[in-house]
């Protein structure tokens, strides 16, 4: 039985040769910790002493109260730089604390001493743990203190330091064993360092790796819900304490098994167990070999889907890691330059585990990139088109706290089709369309006039054993049997419900919770024309959009332009973080806007636009506008041009053939005419035919009715016009295609130039 007071004894004398380290933790943690907190909250009340002259006393002293909680909770609770000093601490800690290992004549030294292995190991291990816990918790006693004498403390601040002091110490206890394990497996405290990398970045490596191959090979693959994040690591399990427990348990038990075993002729090699060399050096080099091959691929652009070249760069990459990596390990495991000749057996296996992996990858061997689940195994499937009918402003998503979330993320957790036959039936025939598409063009060349328009989609199959399969996939839009199965698919209430922001059931509660946090304001118009709507109208009109959006599908939307946008504007209150508090700002804003398209045959949304008097009949007005000048590209002939000049030889038929760009590659050929229009008449016929970029400049998801590219049109609008003074003097417009007015396009011929 160990005596209580021999054991403190024991703890005492272990401390005198760890004063160093108490001295470092003690300035850190008592010393520069309270003196930070008395700075911040100088720097708060210094920075707030404008509020005394802009509001009454009481609500000042409110205001200011509020700013130093919330930097209080900032600097005592959990964060970033807290995280990375507990990180440093452990290391040093457990270092220092068991670097004696590292020494045969201190292995001799403590040997001979009257104390019992195991009774060594939980007297330094605990002492290891001390060090940080007592001046952590010191420091953070102070202070709160400190905090406490200028009223910066309530129930926040102490359930926040409360809850970071036992995180943090249960993540210093994960990389505490971590670091203890790398110095039981090391006889140096250089390899105990790379060890010690080792074990934090392997498996983020191996998972980055892993989707990058992916990514490489596999034409479906969606990088959505890949996570390369590491599941067995302490720096991201920080917000889950159960976790941290778990791991610093299951580590610092396999550590004390390898501190047990661990022979003492092994301080001053490389690796103490020579069983582990082999098995070590594959493990880091095979997922080495193919992070630095898929490295290569990237740089030398290696694109499997559609080329081969660039392979050999990437084969050579491989094996030039793999023989460099082996040699180099052994001459630090035999401390020999040598050891580069030894140990040919690993240079074999490292090449063939790489070589097999590769080949999975390369021929898809596990049927990874075609797959599509059996109907009668999934429970219901997410379709996610890529940027679908959506404004320019794009898509905004809340949950059902009203916190933000990305259009898969919505989908994902919002969206289940029932319809689960038709999305199966389009995702095996869009992946069938596309291969023979990438064959055509790996033989024939990319063809800009072909038929088909590919449109980029996610499919989220949710399995009815819990499971979810995530793939992409091209969507030809112009294949009748495709529109088809769009219409059936993106017709569905579930569809819209679990995609169109102006459907989801959470912005109904995003308008009922409207305070003095979140404030929320609706406008009508096109962009240029605006009319803002009153909370009560923005909740009648939403009543009615969802119904007229009840009876859209896939082709009205496609055969339809745009007549207007409806947009909500949610703006909340951001609280203080510890950088907004250091700078003497209390809160900031965030608009989020959620954009819907208002199309013709949304009938019953039109006749309710017009009776409350926000009906538009056109685009724009004309006695709004001084001149409009319009911009022809005229790509075709630029093409054209470009052709020719590559088999005329010499800059003077150059010269001669086309003007040089001015405005960038001095290579390009300039084939843009300018044309400014003036009289009233032409004014009024441009002028019926243009639509503002707010309209037609999004992602044309669905292929269907589009804007000219080869025009600009710039709209300069009168001086004393109302939209001169809210926009400036000019806006952009486009024409639709075969929209253009015959004399426009008759004027911006390139041909006119000449």
């Amino acid at each position: 039985m160990i005596s209580k007071s021999s054991f403190l004894v024991d703890m005492k004398e272990n401390n005198k040769r760890r004063l160093w380290v108490w001295s470092i933790f003690l300035l850190i943690f008592v010393v520069l910790f309270p003196a930070f907190t008395a700075l911040l909250l100088n720097r708060i009340t210094s920075y707030s002493g404008w509020l005394f002259e802009s509001y009454e006393k009481e609500i000042a002293g409110q205001i200011l109260h509020e700013r130093l909680i919330a930097g209080m909770c900032s600097i005592l609770g959990e964060s970033g730089l807290m995280k990375g000093i507990t990180a440093s601490a452990a290391l040093i800690s457990a270092v220092q604390g068991f670097s004696y290992l590292y020494s045969r004549k201190k292995i001799d030294f403590y040997m001979g001493m009257p104390m019992k292995r195991k009774r060594r190991f939980l007297n330094i291990w605990l002492n290891g743990i001390l060090l940080y816990i007592v001046p952590y918790l010191t420091g953070l006693i102070i202070s709160i203190l400190i905090a406490a004498q200028s009223e910066a403390v309530d129930k926040r601040v102490l359930y926040e330091a409360g809850t970071a002091l036992y995180t943090n110490i249960l993540f210093y206890l994960c990389i505490y064993h971590i670091a203890i394990l790398a110095v039981m497996l090391t006889g140096n405290i250089i390899i105990t360092g790379f060890g010690f990398l080792v074990f934090c970045l392997y498996e983020y490596v191996v998972r980055m790796v892993l989707a990058g191959y992916k990514y490489l090979f596999f034409q479906y693959f969606c990088s959505y819900g890949t996570k390369t994040e590491p599941v067995f690591s302490p720096f991201f399990m920080y917000q889950s304490p159960v976790k941290l427990f778990i791991f610093a348990a299951i580590i610092g038990i396999f550590a004390y098994i390898c501190y047990l075993k661990r022979p003492a002729e092994a301080a001053g090699r490389s690796m103490t167990f020579e069983v582990t060399k082999p098995v070590i050096k594959i493990l880091l080099i095979v997922p080495t070999a193919l992070l630095a091959g898929w490295l290569i691929a990237d740089a030398v652009g290696f694109n499997p889907n559609s080329s081969m070249d660039g392979i050999g760069y990437v084969l050579f990459t491989l094996v030039l890691v793999i023989v460099i990596g082996s040699a180099l390990i052994q001459v630090i495991y035999e401390f020999d330059i040598r050891g580069v000749f030894h140990k040919k057996s690993h240079i074999v296996i490292s090449g063939v585990l790489t070589a097999f992996i590769f080949i999975v990858f390369r021929y898809d061997l596990m049927g990874y990139d075609g797959y599509i689940p059996e109907q009668k195994a999934i429970e219901s499937v997410a379709f996610v088109p890529d940027s679908y009918d959506m404004t320019w402003e794009g898509g905004t998503y809340f949950d059902r706290d009203g916190s933000f979330m990305t259009e898969l993320e919505y989908a994902d957790k919002y969206m289940q089709l029932s319809n689960v036959e038709d999305v199966c039936e389009l995702a095996e025939l869009s992946m069938k369309e596309y291969d023979q598409f990438l064959e055509q063009v790996k033989k024939e060349g990319y063809d800009e006039g072909q038929d088909e328009y590919w449109s980029y989609a996610t499919l989220i199959y949710h399995m009815k054993n819990g499971r979810d399969v995530i793939r992409s996939v091209w969507v030809n839009v112009n294949n009748d049997k495709t529109v088809h199965l769009l219409d059936s698919i993106m017709g569905s209430g579930e569809f819209k419900k679990g995609y169109m922001p102006g459907a989801s059931e959470n912005l109904d509660r995003i308008l009922e919770q409207a305070d003095t946090k979140r404030k929320i304001s609706a406008v009508y118009g096109n962009g240029i024309y605006t009319k803002k709507m009153s909370e009560t109208e923005t909740k009648d009109f939403l009543e009615v959009y969802r119904k007229d959006l009840a009876s859209a599908n896939f082709s009205k939307v496609r055969e339809s332009i745009p007549q207007a946008m409806f947009s909500l504007n949610i703006e909340e209150n951001v609280l203080d973080d510890i950088y907004g508090t250091w700078q003497g700002i209390s809160s900031s804003s965030r608009i989020h806007t959620i954009s819907v398209f208002i199309y013709p045959f949304y009938e019953e949304s039109i006749a309710w636009l017009k009776e409350h008097g926000y009906y538009m009949n056109c685009q724009l007005n004309a006695e709004d506008v001084a001149r409009v000048q319009v911009i022809n590209h005229n790509s075709a002939e630029q093409e054209r041009l470009a052709e020719k000049r590559s088999t005329v030889s010499g800059a003077a038929a150059v010269m001669n053939d086309a003007e040089i760009d001015i405005y960038g590659d001095s290579e390009a050929i300039d084939t843009r005419v300018y044309t400014d229009y003036t009289k009233q008449d032409e004014i009024e016929r441009i002028v019926e035919c243009v639509y503002p970029d707010e309209i037609v400049y999004a992602y044309n998801w669905d292929g269907g009715k589009d804007y000219d590219r080869d025009y600009e049109v710039i709209v300069y609008f009168r001086a004393d016009s109302e939209l001169n003074r809210e926009y400036g003097s000019y806006a952009y417009y486009y024409f639709m295609e075969d929209q253009i007015p015959d004399f426009v396009e008759e004027d911006t011929r390139y041909t006119n130039r000449r």
